[in-house]
């Protein structure tokens, strides 16, 4: 009987098989990532034995990796925890064989605090989607792929100085200290009423198109609308949002065409619409997010998300 016991190398190999498997695939798997932190004579180094980064190079976990033998012990608990709170990376594994279910999972709650949670939670919450100020990370990664064809260094590091100012004074900003406004009914996949000055008012998701119920031509719904408003329900419905704007501020119906945001999470609701494939982009009038919202369709296409898998699709 074999009662050999994994080494190091080989739970690492584990854990890159883990995460190279399908539901992983839009993450980036790293191996042996340099990590530097605290400064002067208080400088630390360390080597991470497996990273998570998503398509922006963003780290959204590290696994620390330890031979069968070695197990969880507090002291490997703690070099992962120095790794996450050293990086600022929001979950973090402790991998010692070649179970994931086995495996200690935890969370960085920032200020030194962390707690343990359940695989389940773990991968909850590595696909959480986008919040704003991830999704203006996004917009800023575009623009540096646009300038990395730019001969003169210094003009590009201007523009992305540029960019960067710009989408913390006129995205970052401007989210985390507008107004907010209580969402009371959800009318459709993209459309909610929010009181407004006083009084309700209809906000159209820009950039948009869910597809419609049709509850008031005597016309049947088109398919998907209902999961559509379901789900649009069960996300904002008695929640409050900040709203921002385009250079179109109403449509011909003269409702808000509005960029929403839940207040509770950040989360940028109109990209989540459209990620999780409850609706399509909307062209009729133009927007600054028309790359990144088409950049998500074809993602929701390709996997036959939502409303794409319907077989008249």
């Amino acid at each position: 009987m074999n009662n050999r016991r994994l080494n190091h190398e080989e739970v690492r190999e584990a854990v890159i098989t883990h995460f190279n498997q399908s539901r992983f695939r839009d993450f980036t798997v790293k191996t042996e990532c340099d990590i530097q932190f605290g400064a002067g004579q208080g400088r630390n180094y360390g080597i991470a034995d497996v990273v998570l980064s998503d398509d922006t190079g963003h780290w959204l976990a590290i696994v620390e990796c330890k031979s069968e033998q070695a197990g969880d012990g507090i002291i490997h608990r703690g070099q992962l925890k120095s790794y996450l709170s050293g990086t600022d990376t929001r979950l973090g594994i402790l991998a010692f064989n070649d179970n994931p279910d086995e495996w200690v999972y935890c969370e960085n709650q920032r200020a030194n605090k962390f707690r343990e949670i359940d695989k389940s939670e773990f991968e909850e919450r590595i696909f959480e989607p986008p919040t704003a100020d991830r999704t203006d990370q996004l917009v800023l990664k575009q623009l540096q792929q646009r300038l990395k064809y730019v001969k003169i260094a210094f003009i590009a590091a201007l523009l992305i100085i540029a960019a960067c100012l710009s989408i913390y004074f006129l995205i970052l900003l401007p989210i985390h200290t507008a107004p907010r406004y209580q969402v009371v009914r959800i009318i459709d996949g993209d459309t909610v009423e929010i009181k407004y000055k006083g009084k309700l008012t209809s906000v159209q998701l820009f950039g948009v198109n869910a597809p419609e119920p049709n509850t008031t031509n005597n016309q049947p719904p088109e398919p998907y609308s209902e999961e559509a408003t379901q789900y649009l329900q069960r996300f904002l419905l008695d929640n409050d949002v900040h709203i921002r704007y385009d250079e179109t501020e109403r449509d011909q119906y003269d409702r808000i065409l509005g960029y929403v945001y839940r207040v509770s999470d950040g989360v940028f609701v109109n990209l989540e619409m459209i990620r999780e494939g409850y609706a399509e982009v909307d062209l009729r009038y133009p927007f600054k997010y028309e790359e990144l919202f088409t950049d998500y369709e074809s993602r929701a296409k390709k996997e036959k998300i939502g409303l794409w898998g319907i077989s008249f699709r």
